[in-house]
């Protein structure tokens, strides 16, 4: 997924306090090159944004053996959290091979800020086996002062080593921003498998596919519980289209909502309490919340209209939709009871889809014009619009990662439909699937299930 150290001119960089103090000491870095540097103390966290960051170089040393641990093993680790650290979007890793190779192309952005004791931050990792027994153990390393700055240990087997990667990539980042990563998120779409449309997941990077459903039948739009542990989907099952949960461990599905009209779009509230949708129920599209624990339905519009495409805030205090009755699909906001209706002014004419960012600034959404679907962004804060896609295919149904970075989306650029992802500025597109029936992804949060951790005996 590295391609290699570039300025990313508009991503924010979260700093934690603790790092935050002892980067600038050792550095004197991070307010020289963050000029509308701020602090937010109700944050805990020394906030800093700039249109001139830059990854933050780490080296990772050729990974240490034991036991019986091979070499195939520990360099399939580095080449993960390789990935993995790139994947961060805040963080420029590269193998000391690399850096052998080409040591000026690597040499140390920081480097260019002049900071005033240059730092050289480094990952040692070292993988025992015993038994099938597997312990993966990483050190942050400052290599100018020789410190050990952060040490984690992960137990498992050889079966989880991706995971148990996965696991210290998002600590390092943990440790140096504040941010929780996006190691250990999956994403789910809809794809064309047998007789019908199936529900399938992947890992963040498109590694790990599989098929979830088999129902040989039409499944849609599907989206992630909190814990990773559920999928929600539209499916045509017994004819009609109802909404199922599918709980990814036990491979077990059930119905959520059985009733006549379409129901579709579903979508989980930030607190995992309550889900979103649309239902023709009434016998017009509208928008639904649902209490997950007693079933209890709340009507939220009301209007002849076609009401679609709901999205929570991420407070989960008010919800984005698309709907029509201006004439054409413009996006609206309304609280998450229905009240305080109002539409986003944005100055397209056909828009939808909706997806509002999980740092609450931003609005993901897709507009028609005459080659087929574009994505944008409309920035709440500075009320300004970005086109990300252009002259590329169809582009539809964007979501966001869970850490703000980074978009999935659908797109026919190559010909047929696939999930691609990229940055939130439209830049780093990356192909996900070679399906070519692909579309509704669904970007889970970076949370696993303890039993995606268990070896298998």
């Amino acid at each position: 997924m590295k391609n290699q150290i570039h300025n990313n001119s508009f991503i924010r960089c979260v700093v934690s306090i603790r790092w935050a103090f002892y980067l600038l000491n050792r550095l004197g870095l991070l307010i020289l090159a963050f000029p509308n540097a701020t602090s937010a103390q109700t944050e805990v966290r020394l906030r800093a944004e700039t249109r001139a960051f830059t990854r933050l170089p780490i080296e990772l040393k050729p990974c240490q053996l034991r036991d019986q641990a091979t070499k195939e093993l520990g360099q399939r680790a580095v080449d993960i959290l390789d990935n993995d650290l790139w994947a961060s979007s805040v963080i420029a890793a590269y193998q000391t091979e690399e850096s052998r190779a080409n040591p000026e192309a690597l040499r140390l952005e920081l480097a260019l800020s002049r900071p005033s004791s240059p730092i050289r931050l480094a990952v040692q990792t070292q993988i025992s086996l015993v038994s099938k027994k597997l312990t993966l153990e990483g050190q942050l390393l400052d290599m100018v002062t020789g410190k050990t700055l952060e040490q984690k240990v992960y137990r498992g087997c050889p079966e989880n080593l991706r995971l148990l990667v996965h696991s210290l990539a998002d600590d390092i980042v943990n440790s140096l921003t504040g941010e929780k990563g996006i190691a250990k998120s999956r994403i789910t779409f809809t794809a064309a498998a047998s007789e019908g449309k199936e529900i399938f997941v992947m890992e963040y990077d498109g590694t790990n596919l599989r098929q979830v459903t088999n129902l040989k039948t039409l499944n849609l739009t599907p989206a992630w519980s909190n814990d990773g542990r559920e999928i929600v989907f539209t499916s045509y099952q017994r004819g009609n289209p109802d909404l199922f949960v599918v709980d990814l461990i036990a491979s077990r599905q059930s119905y959520l909502i059985k009733d006549n009209g379409l129901h579709s779009s579903p979508v989980w509230s930030p607190d995992g309490k309550k889900i979103a949708f649309v239902s023709t129920k009434d016998g017009n599209a509208e928008i639904y919340v649902m209490d997950v624990y007693n079933k209890h339905l709340q009507r939220l519009t009301q209007h002849p209209a076609i009401d679609a495409s709901p999205s929570w805030s991420p407070t989960g205090r008010e919800i984005v939709f698309t709907s029509d009755r201006l004439g054409n699909p413009q996006l609206f906001i309304m609280d998450a009871e229905g009240a305080n209706l109002r539409r986003l002014a944005i100055d397209l004419k056909y828009i939808d889809s909706p997806a509002w960012s999980p740092r609450g600034d931003k609005i993901a959404f897709v507009s028609r014009g005459p080659g087929g679907f574009d994505i944008f962004i409309y920035d709440m804060i500075g009320e300004t619009l970005m086109q990300l896609t252009n002259n590329a295919g169809s582009n539809e149904d964007p979501c966001w990662s869970p850490d703000g970075y980074r978009l999935a989306f659908s797109s026919t650029r190559d010909g047929r439909s696939d999930i691609y992802s990229m940055l939130s500025d439209g830049t780093d597109v990356r192909r996900l699937t070679y399906k070519g029936t692909c579309t509704s992804p669904a970007w889970s949060l970076n949370a696993r299930p303890a039993e995606d951790f268990l070896c298998k005996e």
